[in-house]
């Protein structure tokens, strides 16, 4: 839902670009529809394009299998609207992989398709070189050839905006990022861009950087916790054993907290190093 609410979000402005990429022209005019009924109907997108075709777009970041029927239900809704104008009808899918609904509905007396279109498929610099902030957050969901550098162009355009316009962009990028999995990369850039931003005035920003620092707390404790029983199982080998041959040394260097564990038992109990090491990573022969 919290995607749906911020690629919603992202046209309240004409997204020129894009709809010039999906149509072959510019739109005139964005067209303030909703209809009413029982259960209000709300389309993400429906623009007058140059040439007087009412566009209508649908923004899918899942495979719902009643996608033909609520693209029927908008064209007729459109039609009623708009008796005399053409009516063309796409769905942009926005999530991880490819699409997979059925794109028409073929029956008796009845036969009705769209269009549909990955946005994975759209050259992410195309967005990047829009003047428009929103159409610059949707480069993330498109074809990366290089991720970060995409990320670093976008949060170069978020850092130059006003403070509270700042932590707003962030919010939308790391949202749209999670379809994608690229959140880390995002806080890794934001860092490492020292970009200034009021993460205690945005609740989503706050959560997703101070789960980030209780993340990295948590691993550097873990991380000094195996260096301790790694020292401290390497002691007892040298004192048990003498100097150690290097297979030792890269074994330990690899381990995890619970083979370090479990070689420190069977040091109790073993007559040679190799036994030491028998129950993970046995040393080679």
């Amino acid at each position: 839902m919290k995607y749906d609410r911020t690629l919603k979000s992202l046209f309240h402005t004409l997204p020129q670009r894009l709809l010039t990429l999906l149509t072959g022209q510019e739109a005139l005019e964005l067209l303030p529809v909703e209809f009413p009924s029982v259960k209000s109907r709300v389309p993400d997108l429906v623009a007058r394009l140059c040439d007087g075709t009412i566009f209508h777009m649908e923004l899918q970041a899942t495979n719902p299998d009643n996608m033909p029927e609520r693209m029927l239900e908008y064209r007729t809704l459109l039609r009623v609207r708009y008796p005399h104008a053409r009516i063309l009808q796409l769905v942009l899918y926005v999530g991880p992989g490819r699409p997979d609904f059925q794109m028409e509905i073929v029956e008796e007396n009845l036969t009705f398709r769209y269009t549909v279109m990955n946005i994975g498929d759209i050259d992410c610099r195309l967005m990047l070189d829009s003047p428009c902030l929103e159409e610059n957050l949707l480069a993330i969901l498109c074809r990366l050839e290089d991720g970060r550098r995409t990320i670093q162009a976008i949060l170069t355009r978020i850092a130059a905006l006003p403070a509270k316009a700042r932590a707003d962009a962030l919010e939308k990028l790391m949202i749209l990022a999670g379809l994608r999995k690229l959140e880390v990369a995002i806080k890794e850039e934001v860092t490492a861009m020292a970009i200034t931003v009021d993460v205690m005035e945005n609740a989503f920003l706050r959560d997703i950087f101070n789960r980030g620092e209780t993340e990295g707390l948590q691993k550097g404790r873990q991380e000094g916790l195996r260096e301790g029983q790694m020292r401290t199982l390497r002691s007892l080998l040298e004192w048990r054993f003498g100097q150690t041959p290097d297979w030792v040394a890269s074994n330990l260097a690899k381990a995890d907290v619970e083979s370090l564990e479990q070689w420190t038992k069977n040091l109790f109990n073993a007559g040679s190093l190799e036994e030491v090491f028998q129950s993970r990573n046995p040393p080679p022969r």
